[in-house]
């Protein structure tokens, strides 16, 4: 189907530079960029990263910053931020070609390494902030009768529990992430 017309995408279409790609490639790489953006928006990733991992997905070819600048309608900043990101989230890396001395970029497909770095950077550091946090909820505590006091006091349990139940399964899937093929 090489003549498809693109996917007219509403996420990735005000993202995307159309011109000098066949329309079935502009449409491939809408699909991805929308993919990759509805993915980010679950996990809190901005969508401007999620864009650009987007485009170097669906790229057969590493690409060069210039290349990327050419198919996004993000800023040389936020181009240059987007990529640093994912460069520290281990999500793309950089290739050299050997009569190129540019940067390239690949996507960084081994799954395991995303995740591990998701719940180093991320999760790791939510537990950590969400177990002061939940101190300072119990100090919060408002005064109230008996009832609505104990209904409260109740729920704060429950959250102190699942906060307790995510930090034991933390060791428990990096330790499965060690041990899964890549």
């Amino acid at each position: 189907m090489p003549n498809a017309a693109p996917i007219m995408t509403p996420k990735a279409r005000d993202q995307l530079q159309k011109q000098e790609r066949s329309a079935s490639v502009v449409g491939f790489e809408e699909a991805v960029v929308d993919f990759f953006v509805d993915a980010a928006d679950l996990l809190g990733v901005p969508k401007s990263v999620a864009v650009l991992y987007g485009i170097v997905f669906a790229s057969p070819q590493p690409l060069s910053f210039a290349d990327i600048e050419a198919r996004v309608t993000l800023s040389k900043g936020s181009i240059s931020q987007g990529l640093r990101v994912l460069r520290e989230m281990g999500a793309i890396k950089e290739v050299s070609a050997p009569a190129d001395r540019s940067e390239l970029f690949t996507p960084d497909l081994e799954m395991r390494r995303l995740i591990q770095r998701f719940l180093e950077q991320r999760l790791q550091k939510q537990l950590d902030a969400g177990k002061s946090r939940l101190g300072d909820l119990q100090r919060a505590l408002p005064d109230l009768e008996k009832s609505h006091a104990e209904t409260l006091r109740t729920r704060l349990k429950q959250l102190q529990s699942w906060h307790e139940k995510a930090r034991a399964l933390l060791p428990i899937a990096r330790t499965f992430l060690k041990l899964a093929p890549g």
